[in-house]
């Protein structure tokens, strides 16, 4: 803690206009651990460093097929390829200002330590998370400001706009991020209660992919996620063990095995479940942080940024739940 204090006070330069400097690498790492405690994503999903802007990893398209030999002595084995692909990673960046008067910091009853760790770390996150579920790329974004954007029309500057988000891509059923990778058949609720029903059907149309339930993970919003707790079917935390590993927001697991996950930033009506290796997230610059004073107002200004991406390997191991019940006066 002593090296970290430090730190902070290096980049927390008092000299009139002279920036902060790129964090350690610890306190970067440090950084990360916070924004990790507090977004699912990281928890579950591949970190990928990233050596340049972009990064492209290999996959396996298709395998190799066996066939049946009549003849066993001296039989030429028909021939046959793997053929590969790539998902490329492409660094965006994050960021986020805080102003705060000298008269504050002066009169703040808790340490800045804290406030600076805490603070960053929650709107990383926060940020990440909405992006990782709900970003869209292709969304229109033509508001010029913040005040005046709408759910229609996003700010031109909204973290949701840096990648496409999983239920975005699980919502595509028409392969139009990929051509022959479209994303597996949607599980229409037609208005029904959150049921392990409707999971099997998920894990029935993931195919492949759900063999292992282990390996499956499912989002729900909080009011489906709420109905689920009453299907006996779902072993709840409680009755996990103690040698359990349970990450954020999640309240059981279906037959003990596939993870449910309550998760805030998925609109009412939606679910969305896929492979736990199949989601990619890329880690370009993890942390940066510059302060500055700014005399002509007698604040202090820090600014933290980071960049990174995510990607899915495959699209068809994303399953959209829809049109599941809604909370309303009568719920």
């Amino acid at each position: 803690m002593n090296n970290l204090k430090l730190a902070i006070r290096k980049a927390m330069t008092t000299t009139a206009g002279v920036g902060g400097d790129f964090l350690p690498i610890p306190l970067a790492n440090w950084f990360i651990h916070l924004v990790t405690q507090k977004n699912v994503f990281r928890q579950l999903f591949r970190i990928q460093p990233m050596s340049s802007k972009t990064l492209d990893i290999p996959k396996i398209l298709t395998g190799s097929s066996v066939y049946y030999e009549a003849v066993e002595a001296a039989t030429e084995a028909i021939e046959t390829s793997i053929t590969t692909g790539t998902v490329r990673l492409t660094a965006r960046k994050f960021m986020s200002q805080l102003k705060a008067s000298a008269e504050l910091l002066e009169d703040s009853g808790q340490n800045m330590e804290s406030i600076i760790r805490q603070y960053f770390a929650k709107g990383l996150a926060d940020a990440e998370e909405l992006t990782m579920m709900v970003g869209d790329r292709s969304h229109l974004a033509t508001s010029p400001t913040i005040g005046g954007a709408t759910e229609v029309n996003w700010y031109t500057k909204d973290a949701r706009l840096a990648w496409y988000g999983i239920l975005v891509l699980a919502g595509d059923i028409v392969g139009t991020f990929g051509a022959g990778n479209r994303a597996a058949n949607r599980v229409d609720a037609s208005g029904a209660t959150m049921s392990s029903l409707l999971i099997r059907l998920m894990l029935h149309n993931l195919g492949k992919y759900a063999t292992n339930f282990d390996d499956i993970v499912l989002f729900l919003n909080p009011w489906s996620a709420n109905q689920l707790l009453d299907d006996a079917k779902l072993v709840t935390m409680d009755k996990y063990g103690p040698k359990a590993t349970i990450v954020t927001g999640e309240f059981g697991k279906l037959y003990g095995k596939v993870s449910v996950i309550s998760s805030s930033v998925l609109p009412e009506g939606y679910g969305v479940g896929t492979h736990r290796q199949n989601v990619i997230i890329g880690d370009r610059r993890k942390i940066k942080l510059l302060s500055e004073d700014v005399i002509t107002y007698d604040l202090k200004r820090f600014v933290i940024s980071q960049r990174a991406d995510m990607q899915v390997e495959y699209q068809d191991a994303l399953c959209q739940i829809y049109d599941l019940e809604e909370a309303s006066s009568a719920s």
